[in-house]
């Protein structure tokens, strides 16, 4: 394996011993990640311009694209144990990289400091019931750090927090919808029925709901890189290679990450406002209760930011500034996070979602594009370590890809109801045919080598 200055010890290809995240710590995670409150925000901010019904088929459509994504993207570090951050350099240069990883790392900053709020603010009022005082500043620094310390201990210390924290969560989630139902004299075929608008669109929906997850498919690699290996993991077939992270992401992501979202929809259609606090302190009486519910909204950020938001970001500093430990990365993301006080945007998550889905969707496109279509899965993995290897595009930057990745985005604006989508697909068709006739060993070094 080649070594350079440029290369951080903590971005080198994942070792057997390495990979020690079994199974069911593997479906944790995921759980953890889709129990929090910027779910259940975005489907309380669906109604009414959209019906129940729709509602329910976008999460279900949303869900659905972003498994594909998670599992495709995921075969990367699961055969091969390189991060997202790494792979990237083949597709954009080992300098132009960094570009579309820093556009990743904003939206995760942006919900560790989001959800990082939401939770200060539910242990504010818990602690308003209790001695009578808050401060939201002091918490939201306190519970920042606590993720913080959580998350420098690696993906087992966030998988143990998971156990504990995900089994009472869902007891929890389920008993707030009971009361949520109880309080307003209603049934879910009541909640189903409720009018709407009929005034939003469904595809908008759909990206809103994928632009939350679509960064942790392009991430999809940092966690697999860490999934034990099993007696299939060298299969030939790819559903059974992959089919932990089948089994992980359809149980954690779809099954308790639409529940969530239903939730979220169930809570806006009885009370009629998004905010999780406002929804539990309008149909809550009891304050043990209160507390109870608070706490859930607390620590349902917790499960979510370690691994989706504080871990990726973290890897991305690590690329650009080589010199930094994974703490310190973890770190300086969390204050970033913080500094950026998404709270102030708290009404506009649906757009910023949305956004961030056409920013994103493209990198996406290209990552996918690179591995299956040009690469055909093979990989030389010394080459992407390799500062002065196959992938020296003119000053390190691939303008091709930059190129592809530009018009991909403009594209997804252009056509903002379908931004995804079409960032996606403008994205596969221009890095293909833009970079086929470099996909040979006269060009730069595209062809693809057994490892």
């Amino acid at each position: 394996m080649t070594t350079h200055k440029m290369n951080n010890p903590e971005l080198m290809p994942s070792t057997d011993e390495e990979r020690d995240i079994n199974i069911w710590d593997f479906t944790m995670l995921w759980a953890g990640m889709t129990i929090n409150m910027g779910a259940f925000t975005m489907g309380a901010q669906l109604y009414p311009e959209l019906s129940p019904w729709t509602i329910i088929g976008a999460i279900l459509a949303a869900y659905a694209i972003v498994t594909t994504i998670l599992i495709l993207a995921g075969d990367i570090g699961l055969r091969y144990g390189i991060p997202f951050t790494v792979y990237i350099r083949g597709c954009f240069g080992y300098q132009g990289a960094k570009i579309p990883a820093a556009f990743r790392a904003i939206p995760a900053c942006f919900w560790f400091g989001f959800q990082t709020w939401v939770a200060a603010v539910a242990i504010g009022k818990v602690l308003e019931l209790w001695i009578g005082y808050s401060n939201t500043t002091i918490l939201i620094l306190i519970f920042g750090a606590l993720q913080i310390i959580n998350a420098i201990y690696g993906m087992k210390a966030m998988a143990k927090f998971d156990w504990v924290a995900i089994p009472a969560l869902t007891i929890l989630i389920g008993l707030v919808t009971f009361w949520l139902l109880d309080n307003n004299n209603a049934t879910i075929g009541d909640v189903l029925a409720a009018p709407s608008l009929n005034e939003g669109s469904f595809w908008f929906a759909v990206m809103a709901i994928a632009g939350i997850w679509i960064t942790m498919g392009l991430n999809s690699p940092d966690m697999t890189r860490k999934l034990e290996r099993s007696r299939d993991h060298s299969s030939s077939n790819f559903f059974i290679r992959n089919r932990k992270p089948f089994f992980a992401q359809i149980s954690g992501l779809i099954v308790i990450g639409s529940g969530i979202l239903m939730v979220g929809m169930i809570g806006g259609i009885l009370t009629g406002t998004w905010d999780p606090i406002e929804i539990v302190l309008n149909s809550m009486s009891s304050p043990i209760v209160l507390i109870l519910s608070m706490l859930t909204i607390a620590f349902a950020q917790w499960s979510t930011n370690t691994v989706a938001n504080l871990m990726p970001s973290a890897l991305i500093l690590m690329n650009v500034f080589p010199r930094l430990t994974f703490g310190q990365g973890v770190s300086i993301s969390g204050g970033i996070g913080l500094l950026m006080m998404p709270w102030v945007f708290a009404d506009n998550l649906l757009w910023f979602s949305v956004i961030t889905s056409g920013l994103l969707g493209p990198v996406a496109g290209i990552m996918l594009t690179d591995f299956y279509l040009l690469r055909r899965g093979q990989l030389n993995v010394d080459d992407f370590y390799n500062p002065k290897g196959p992938f020296v595009y003119q000053n390190n930057y691939n303008l091709r890809a930059f190129l592809v990745y530009g018009l991909s985005f403009v594209s997804s604006l252009v056509f903002i109801d379908f931004a995804f989508f079409v960032g996606l697909v403008v994205s596969v068709i221009g890095y293909y045919v833009i970079m086929k006739p470099l996909a040979s060993p006269a060009g730069v070094n595209l062809a693809p080598t057994k490892f």
